[in-house]
């Protein structure tokens, strides 16, 4: 059956069709849409109707042939066709712990969801919709940004990995920043909306900074790419390029007299958009800061790390000009960062605790909100600003265990750690700082306050500070496969499938207020969110590879940082590498983290000390001999720890 003429499958892909097939006698008739009326006159709708005889079950088998070959095998995912990749991440990532041992059990269901996981991770990279947006979806940059990108990373996937910067990249507006999202397939609208919370623009220059990071990849800095221009795209320019102009815009949208990112439309939280202009202006979010600075530092030290490769006696540059401009435009995004950082310990830091958010008034004083001294907004904790600056090494060793107890006495609940310790204040539809949080009358998702992304991140800080009995417990929250276990007032849900949240069940947001410490005690049920549609399962697979088995690909060296409780000692896995099966054996000591040695099929091997603050940090090692190895047929890297 071809696709109609003149439908937007068509325009998007001529040729394209679906093939349906079913049993003999199981339809007695095919047609168009006149079935779907009552004087049986069609309405040249784009429907295909089938009748059957009376029974209790129809087996369809249903075969899109909708993108060319070509364009698939563009795509770079894997080797083989598109059944063999499938087939080869749906069981790319396995953990097994020593039989007999307390976390056999909870590893096997952890298995039985990474398939599912890499399956809705996919969805999020191919078609940005879940089961709850069948209707339509656009990619967010932001999302597309973590979900896709961690995904990739995780199978080791850098070809489509690289497609996907590009694409980013082409999104661009040409003053320099993103909207908050855009269309993913060629012939829609690429510009999306105008507008974007002030956090969008960091995370395509995060995307690149990791790209850069594991591949050494120089020559994307000399790809040409369009920027999208008011009529549309402009004349194609450098990926530098694109990058000067995201950093200009940064420069320029800072609260007056300050180097801190104004707050704009909003940050991560989409129920925290300001309630007025002046908000957007004064407001800075603390979040959005730990943000600005680990993006800037991490692309920064990517492309450093790039000059770094020629000088270990790698292909040269393909030219100067390239080569200089990538250091000054490192160097200028070094210090908006180190600016930035030291703004934040001197006007965001009060009592020692982070703040949520910066308010910032005319006689030049700061009001500190979301914060134990909060007078106005109700919320007293927030847990993504004192993650991020974790995982940033934006504190003091002391000053993250001061923040990590506040987060644990006020900010985790059953089912992992929340947003705020309250919800935001509900008025009936009044509002003061914060658009939705205060008019919304759904609890869930982010009002809800029990984000599933947002509890990923805490765990991602748990693997940086170093807390090994606690990384894995917090990833398991995520798994809704046995989950009664361990949430006992969890609602049942179906186990195949990320949840973006975890929704506790009152009645409206007058109940949720006045009954919210009923979530602690288990007097309320906790009922899944949005199923599917999320950035989390690419996410979710990222850590288990790059912090709780602690296998890193940076460039031509491979890092080995795991974070795993004492009680595995003899964990076995396989992660991907370069589309083979890298296996690891870990030897866990009592601290569970920073390898005292590394072994290849046997043979101790070098090992260089990474940068850790927190804690005994992992070690890198020689990314070609593993490869090696791999491609010969061994490959068993033995990791001890500490």
């Amino acid at each position: 059956m071809r696709a109609p003429a003149g439908s937007a499958i068509t325009a998007r892909s001529p040729g394209a069709s679906f093939r349906i097939a079913w049993a003999d006698g199981a339809i007695e008739a095919v047609g168009r849409d006149e079935a779907l009326f009552a004087d049986s006159t069609s309405r040249d709708m784009p429907w295909l109707t089938l009748a059957t005889p009376s029974t209790r079950r129809l087996d369809l088998a249903i075969t899109a042939d909708v993108v060319p070959a070509g364009r698939l095998a563009a795509q770079g995912l894997g080797t083989g066709p598109w059944p063999d990749f499938w087939t080869g991440i749906s069981d790319a990532i396995t953990l097994h712990a020593p039989v007999g041992t307390r976390w056999e059990a909870e590893l096997d269901r952890l298995n039985a969801v990474l398939p599912w996981f890499s399956h809705d991770a996919l969805v999020h990279y191919l078609a940005p919709r879940g089961l709850e947006q069948y209707t339509g979806g656009a990619w967010g940059t932001r999302d597309v940004c973590q979900g896709p990108v961690g995904l990739l990373l995780a199978l080791s996937e850098m070809a489509p990995l690289r497609a996907l910067i590009l694409r980013v990249l082409r999104a661009q507006n040409a003053r320099g920043d993103w909207p908050q999202w855009f269309e993913f397939l060629d012939l829609d609208d690429a510009r999306g909306q105008s507008s974007a919370h002030g956090d969008v623009v960091y995370w395509p220059l995060l995307a690149v900074g990791e790209y850069l990071a594991a591949t050494g990849d120089r020559t994307l800095l000399d790809e040409s790419v369009a920027f999208v221009g008011d009529d549309g795209p402009t004349e194609a320019t450098s990926v530098l390029d694109h990058l000067s102009r995201a950093l200009a815009h940064i420069a320029a949208s800072t609260v007056p007299g300050s180097p801190l990112p104004a707050y704009g439309h909003g940050d991560w939280n989409d129920s925290l958009q300001p309630a007025d202009p002046e908000l957007a202006a004064r407001l800075c979010s603390t979040w959005t800061v730990t943000q600005q600075v680990f993006s800037l530092r991490t692309l920064a030290g990517a492309l450093r790390g790039l000059d770094a490769d020629a000088t270990r006696g790698a292909a040269e540059w393909d030219g100067s000009a390239t080569q200089a401009a990538a250091a000054i435009w490192a160097g200028a995004a070094e210090d908006q960062a180190d600016r930035s950082a030291t703004a934040l310990a001197q006007v965001l830091v009060k009592d020692g605790l982070l703040c949520g958010y910066g308010l910032f008034h005319d006689d030049g004083t700061v009001e500190h909100l979301v914060h134990p001294s909060d007078e106005r907004t109700g919320l007293r904790y927030s847990v993504l600003p004192m993650i991020n600056a974790i995982t940033g090494d934006l504190l003091s060793p002391e000053a993250a265990r001061t923040h990590l107890e506040a987060l644990e006495q006020h900010l985790l609940g059953p089912d992992g750690a929340r947003l705020f310790d309250a919800p935001a204040r509900y008025q009936g539809g009044p509002m003061e700082v914060f658009q939705r949080a205060e008019a919304s009358t759904f609890f869930g998702r982010e009002i809800g306050i029990m984000y599933t992304h947002a509890h990923l991140r805490y765990a991602e800080a748990l693997a940086r500070h170093g807390d090994a009995d606690k990384l894995l417990p917090a990833l398991l929250l995520a798994n809704p496969v046995g989950l009664a276990g361990r949430v006992p007032t969890a609602a049942p849900r179906q186990s195949t499938c990320y949840y973006s949240s975890s929704d506790a069940a009152f009645t409206d947001r007058y109940d949720a207020a006045e009954h919210y410490d009923r979530i602690g005690t288990g007097e309320v049920a906790l009922e899944g969110g949005w199923r599917v549609y999320s950035s989390g399962p690419g996410l979710f697979l990222r850590l288990v590879v790059e912090t709780l088995l602690g296998i890193r690909r940076r460039g031509d060296v491979l890092e080995i940082d795991p974070v795993l409780p004492a009680a595995l000692d003899g964990l076995t896995a396989t992660v991907p590498l370069d589309g083979l099966a890298l296996r690891l054996a870990y030897t866990v000591g009592p601290r569970g983290c920073g390898p005292v040695s590394v072994l290849l099929d046997g043979a101790a091997l070098p090992t260089t000390s990474l940068v850790n603050p927190y804690r005994q940090p992992g070690v890198g090692v020689d990314l070609e001999l593993v490869r090696r190895a791999v491609r010969a047929g061994g490959g068993l890297l033995q990791i001890v720890t500490a």
